[in-house]
């Protein structure tokens, strides 16, 4: 994982639980946090995903709601560091539509070695589409909370429901979105 990633997590974590809460859990990371992370550098998976299960124990929530809650605060930040031509749109379809490319063509251009989640999108209807995710990682939650967190910032609502293990693939899960506004895509 990215350490872009990880320090987006340290700001979400000071900025829902505070800073001790933080601290707290990278002292007791098995990992060496001492030093910060690097938003270039790559850090194993494991290390974010021990960092997450000491907060979530500390804040005494589940694993899927502090993924869905990331994912909702990221998507306002992550648009900010987005070239125009994927945010400066009235509607999230626009972006989701463009999505495995941001991941595959620009995500990699900064970052060579990243190994970004797959994105499918279809549109379904007027008011319908289809994002199907495709990643090891299974952050399936946080994907959900992306959503979320656009539903807000282009002020679109989006509802979700969400069909795991897509076509029999335990890292794949179909997002059946329905927005409030048609969009012309």
């Amino acid at each position: 994982m990215k350490g872009h990633i990880f320090m987006l997590l340290e700001d979400f974590i000071s900025e829902v639980a505070g800073d001790e809460v933080l601290y707290e859990a990278l002292e007791e990371c098995s990992f060496d946090s001492s030093k910060g992370f690097v938003r270039t550098e790559n850090y194993p998976d494991e290390q974010l995903v021990e960092l997450v299960n000491i907060v979530v124990g500390k804040m005494g929530i589940s694993i899927s709601e502090a993924h869905f809650s990331f994912g909702q605060w990221l998507y306002p930040k992550l648009s900010n560091l987005l070239p125009s031509q994927f945010t400066q749109y009235p509607h999230p379809a626009h972006v989701l539509k463009q999505l495995d490319d941001l991941h595959h063509v620009e995500l990699k251009k900064l970052y060579p070695d990243a190994q970004p989640p797959a994105f499918q999108y279809n549109v379904t209807g007027p008011y319908t589409a289809q994002l199907i995710y495709t990643s090891p990682r299974r952050l399936f939650d946080l994907v959900k909370g992306v959503l979320a967190g656009m539903s807000s910032y282009y002020a679109v609502n989006i509802e979700v429901e969400v069909q795991h293990n897509w076509q029999g693939n335990n890292n794949c899960a179909n997002f059946l979105l329905k927005y409030s506004e048609s969009c012309d895509l």
